[in-house]
């Protein structure tokens, strides 16, 4: 029996990766990405003109997939209408869990929550800088723009299908 009446939530270990223990999944990206947006939320506009771009220096092991004035940039060679209420770029720095289950099947390069796009601390030395710099601004954070501009579909699958031919067209 559990010390913790009311369990203890998503599970820190790699054993309850493909395993629901508590009924939570284990998601360390996930994790981060809710994290980062506790803290950040009260200090970023609800309708900005433009979207405010948070940097946050990676954890060892990681390495910044792009820089806050790359994205800006992107962002910029985008039309006005694409930011349009998008609040926060976040370029995250990586968890030790993520670290260790980067060799697991399910790996995040971004996420899309609140308005707001997540970009994932990448493992160094498992790409080339110039590489994984254009993949990231062009694949990745086009991708996640493209769920900020879904506004039709509501099934997991079709969203996915959209957000990937954003990407292709405007990355």
């Amino acid at each position: 029996m559990s010390a913790h009446n009311n369990g203890s939530g998503p599970r820190a270990n790699r054993y309850s990766e493909s395993k629901f223990t508590n009924w939570s999944e284990y998601r360390p990206w996930w994790l981060e990405v809710q994290s980062v947006f506790r803290r950040f939320d009260g200090r970023i506009a609800k309708h900005p003109k433009f979207p405010k771009i948070i940097e946050l220096p990676p954890l060892d092991g990681f390495i910044r997939p792009c820089y806050a004035q790359d994205v800006e940039s992107q962002l910029m060679n985008c039309p006005a209408s694409f930011r349009e209420d998008l609040r926060a770029v976040f370029i995250l720095s990586g968890t030790r869990k993520q670290l260790k289950n980067y060799n697991g099947s399910t790996v995040y390069y971004g996420h899309y929550w609140r308005c707001c796009i997540f970009l994932h601390a990448y493992p160094f030395g498992r790409a080339t800088l110039d590489s994984l710099h254009r993949f990231y601004l062009r694949d990745v954070l086009m991708h996640e723009l493209g769920h900020h501009q879904d506004v039709v579909n509501t099934s997991r699958k079709d969203r996915e299908r959209f957000a990937e031919r954003f990407a292709d067209i405007h990355g």
